[in-house]
């Protein structure tokens, strides 16, 4: 089965905000492309369980995006940010590569993460997720 991570990046090629392994990669950021996003994992809320059925029965994991543009061109990094921001937050009782996510909630706006070293901005959005298990 699939983790909260690749069905994500798959979500995203497929609403073709780009392409796995040449401007989406999962939990890293490479140095080049210059304009790319990632797709990283973080530790969530505990997870859900029932009476009698035993389990965990819905996890509660993060995601956090990261884009960035070329040097100096900050509106480009925020505009992917935001792209990814609004339609991950339509997400809703979907089945993406095999996990069942009942929802996608942004944790709030895009926030600017500075610049790198070779002055390439940084954008961030972070998310939780309720996936049924």
């Amino acid at each position: 089965m699939a983790t909260i991570l690749e069905s994500v990046g798959d979500y995203l090629v497929t609403n073709s905000l780009g392409t796995l392994g040449t401007n989406i990669f999962l939990g890293t950021l490479p140095e080049t492309p210059d304009a790319c996003v990632a797709v990283y994992e973080n530790s969530g809320s505990s997870p859900m369980f029932t009476m009698g059925a035993g389990g965990i029965r819905i996890d509660y994991p993060m995601l956090q995006i990261i884009a960035r543009a070329e040097r100096e061109d900050y509106p480009t990094a925020r505009d992917k940010a935001e792209s990814i921001r609004v339609l991950l937050a339509q997400v809703l009782e979907q089945t993406i590569s095999g996990v069942h996510i009942m929802r996608i909630e942004p944790m709030g706006s895009v926030n600017l993460l500075g610049v790198d070293n070779k002055y390439r901005p940084l954008v961030s959005v972070n998310f939780r997720c309720l996936v049924r298990m």
